[in-house]
């Protein structure tokens, strides 16, 4: 067996929830256990979308020998030095269309199965930015919270995405891993990114959603670009499968801490469906209730969304900012914000789901111009000793500022929480 690295011996449990665990309980049983459509548990991860305004505008059209092909796999056909996935984000940010022969847009097409008619043209805003061919490894600093020769666990920091995509093909965590793990880790890289990468694909391979994996390799759960905290990257294939396995089953547990514009309460239980907006294809929102203005529910009708249960429980508030531990029990895009925003406490500093005057405030006197959201705790199993870990990522300089403002006693009522450094033992 592999020595273990790490800052100090994860404890068995970080914090105490005896006096719901009943309830959560109950909720689990009845918790209906979904994979996610991209094999990746997507936390709070949303699509981060072509950066900058240089864009190109080419317009195709549709070929007898194109119709009836879905709208990505016509527009990785027409421009073959992008992956499928980044032709879907393409689609997601709004950036293809229906036009007419004088170039006026139609419509704005915004699903990826799109199927298309001979004859239409179809008009395609391009990024001036080419696709590389391999993962730059980059010398970027991490926060390492654990490492062993199977995974390595990361207090990722604010601004950096995950893995590269379409508008960040460098910068990301995994560019940094690339380096770390080759040229630094005394546990060696594993299987990631070689020939063959932890997600077991060569590169260029699509998973089964049309998604390339070769630039996720050992990626089994994302973090959204402003949201700091816990990740956890497999650096093996046998530790890859027994992680993805955990998190599909629901056998992670996953906190966090949220700033947020009002008070959610506590013990809050949000038990409310997800899907994508119909019109701001970047965003994603509670499904409205079908109970409203409506005269029933037709119980034949297909159920919208995907079902998103979250737990919030209100630590401290100031009379107008609360300091926020969120349990969740899923994973979807956005999550988090999406359903404190239906309870009309948005995440301070969110320019998605936020109030605007509030986030110009907090940018104004802090200089803060993010989500103050972070992946608090992790509980998981090691994918190969079975054993049960926690990992705890203190609260980032920025957000234990704005915490300390709203609970002035935090360190003496909450030293977990505002603790700066390295992991407590029990």
């Amino acid at each position: 067996s592999s020595k273990l690295l790490q800052k100090k011996i994860p404890p068995t449990s970080l914090f105490d929830l005896d006096s719901i665990e009943a309830f959560e309980s109950e909720l689990e049983k009845s918790l209906i256990v979904e994979d996610n459509e991209s094999g990746l548990d997507d936390e709070e991860y949303g699509v981060e979308g072509v950066a900058g305004s240089d864009l190109k505008k080419k317009t195709f059209e549709v070929s007898a020998e194109s119709v009836g092909k879905r709208i990505d796999a016509a527009i990785a056909m027409w421009q073959p030095d992008l992956s499928r996935s980044a032709c879907g984000n393409l689609i997601a940010d709004g950036h293809v269309a229906l036009v007419s022969s004088d170039g006026k847009r139609l419509e704005l097409i915004t699903r990826k199965a799109f199927k298309m008619e001979a004859g239409q043209l179809i008009e395609v805003c391009f990024p001036d930015q080419k696709q590389p061919t391999e993962i730059i490894p980059q010398d970027i600093p991490l926060d390492i919270l654990y490492e062993d020769d199977h995974m390595i666990v990361i207090n990722k920091a604010a601004h950096m995405v995950v893995h590269p995509a379409a508008g960040n093909w460098d910068g990301t965590l995994v560019n940094a891993l690339a380096f770390y793990l080759t040229e630094k880790s005394p546990f060696g890289g594993g299987d990631f990114h070689n020939d063959k990468s932890p997600n077991g694909s060569d590169s260029g391979g699509l998973d089964e959603t049309g998604e390339e994996t070769y630039f996720r390799p050992g990626v089994v759960h994302r973090l959204d670009k402003g949201t700091t905290g816990v990740i956890v990257v497999s650096k093996t294939n046998e530790a890859l499968t027994a992680l993805s396995e955990a998190f599909a089953q629901r056998r992670v547990k996953k906190t966090y801490l949220a700033i947020t514009v009002g008070n959610p309460g506590k013990h809050a239980v949000i038990d409310k469906p997800i899907e994508r907006h119909p019109i701001h294809r970047q965003r994603m929102r509670v499904v409205p209730d079908p109970h409203r203005n409506s005269g029933g529910v037709d119980p034949l009708a297909p159920q919208r969304g995907r079902r998103a249960l979250s737990i919030a429980d209100t630590i401290a508030f100031d009379g107008k900012l609360s300091l926020v531990r969120v349990r969740i029990e899923t994973g979807r895009t956005h999550q988090i914000r999406v359903h404190l925003q239906d309870r009309r406490t948005p995440i301070y500093g969110d320019d998605t789901y936020g109030l605007t005057d509030w986030n110009k405030r907090l940018a104004k006197t802090q200089g803060i111009e993010r989500t103050l959201l972070h992946a608090y705790t992790l509980e998981i199993d090691h994918p190969i000793t079975g054993e049960r870990m926690a990992f705890r990522a203190p609260l980032p300089d920025d957000m234990r500022r704005v915490a300390t403002a709203i609970c002035p006693g935090g360190e003496q009522e909450h030293p977990g929480i505002f603790q700066a450094g390295e992991l407590s033992t029990p």
